[in-house]
């Protein structure tokens, strides 16, 4: 009996291994522009492919990081946005490309921001999954999608 069915389970292994690799993020940034030195704010466009229609999509993000020489020292920050189920998702996903402004802002701790060249990094991801019955937030991810853009060399100004 275990003969028969470990072939088919190979198979159905590969198969499944082969869908959840089809699906991908693409991540870009857009011009930053900066505001008072203290943050920036950068269009990020997303593009998502769907997942099984018979999952929810469940959780979305994009993070977006930036680091700027300032003398001797690293301006830094970092900014992001997400939606949980049950809210407006961020960026569909359906295969078409939505662009949201990320607002990032600089670490306290560090230096400010100013115009001139500038490092950015974005990262997106997204959860399906199954609601669970203990409550409408109550949600069991079973398949994700990330994607990255950068390090993108950009000019704040």
């Amino acid at each position: 009996m275990v003969r028969k069915l470990l072939p088919l389970a190979a198979a159905f292994a590969v198969c499944g291994a082969a869908a959840a690799s089809a699906q991908a993020i693409t991540v870009s940034v857009g011009a930053p522009s900066l505001s008072g030195r203290v943050a920036v704010t950068t269009p990020v466009t997303v593009s998502c492919t769907p997942f099984d229609p018979s999952l929810t999509l469940g959780f979305e993000s994009i993070n977006v990081t930036i680091e700027q020489a300032s003398g001797r020292s690293i301006a830094r920050g970092v900014g992001g946005t997400s939606a949980f189920l049950g809210s407006q998702m961020v960026f569909p996903c359906d295969d078409t490309q939505s662009t949201s402004p990320v607002t990032i802002s600089a670490d306290p701790s560090g230096p400010p921001f100013h115009g001139g060249t500038a490092v950015i990094t974005a990262t997106a991801m997204a959860q399906a999954g199954i609601l669970c019955g203990f409550g409408p937030n109550c949600f069991q991810p079973i398949a994700s999608q990330t994607g990255s853009s950068g390090p993108t060399t950009v000019h704040l100004h």
